[in-house]
């Protein structure tokens, strides 16, 4: 009969490796700790760069817009400015020539072209001085022809213009048929009312 002794069946040693392992995994466990993973911030740095780029973006948006809009004023400044002057100066030559030609024949025509023209003060002293000239204009039977030979802006605004002018009056009247040429040279201030220029005073140089 074959004896089996129990000294003899010792029980086969486990793997060491097997054993640190299990521990090592409890441990963690029992800590509440987890293998570290590698950090991937790549989304975040990237919006994080990217702010100041759309702040940038933004701020340069808005100066070109204030840019455009500044030059859109300056440009409809410019605009308004030069036609203010083209049409003060126009104005001032076309007031000088109704100034200095009358007819004896359509005197209450000639003086008022120059009134409708003319703002209220200065219409008013027109008035004074062409009822004083008359009778005298109607007894020498006086026709005078006026032409503006060149006219300078000397000041000029959107309300406001000075007009320098060289003005040629050809005058007949009965005591002198034969026509004579007087040369005048005038300032002319003219005032913008209601989109319109009038002569606001005259003086002869």
């Amino acid at each position: 009969m074959m004896r089996v002794t129990l000294s003899d069946r010792r029980p086969s040693p486990t793997p060491r490796s097997t054993v640190e392992d299990d521990d090592h995994t409890e441990a963690s466990t029992a800590t509440g700790d987890s293998p570290a993973e590698p950090a991937d911030d790549g989304p975040q740095r990237t919006r994080v760069s990217m702010r100041p780029r759309i702040v940038l973006a933004v701020l340069l948006a808005v100066a070109f817009a204030g840019g455009l809009a500044f030059a859109g004023v300056q440009f409809f400044n410019q605009r308004a400015e030069e036609t203010a002057r083209v049409e003060a100066l126009a104005a001032a030559k076309r007031y000088a020539t109704d100034l200095s030609s009358y007819d004896y024949r359509n005197l209450d025509g000639n003086f008022r072209a120059v009134e409708q023209n003319a703002t209220g003060e200065f219409g008013e002293q027109y008035r004074q001085v062409s009822r004083n000239l008359t009778e005298l204009i109607k007894q020498h039977q006086a026709v005078s022809k006026g032409a503006v030979l060149s006219a300078g802006l000397v000041e000029s605004g959107t309300d406001r213009a000075v007009v320098a002018l060289f003005v040629d009056q050809t005058i007949t009247n009965t005591n002198s048929p034969q026509p004579r040429i007087d040369r005048n040279r005038m300032q002319m201030t003219l005032v913008r009312q209601d989109d319109r220029w009038l002569v606001d005073n005259v003086t002869l140089l």
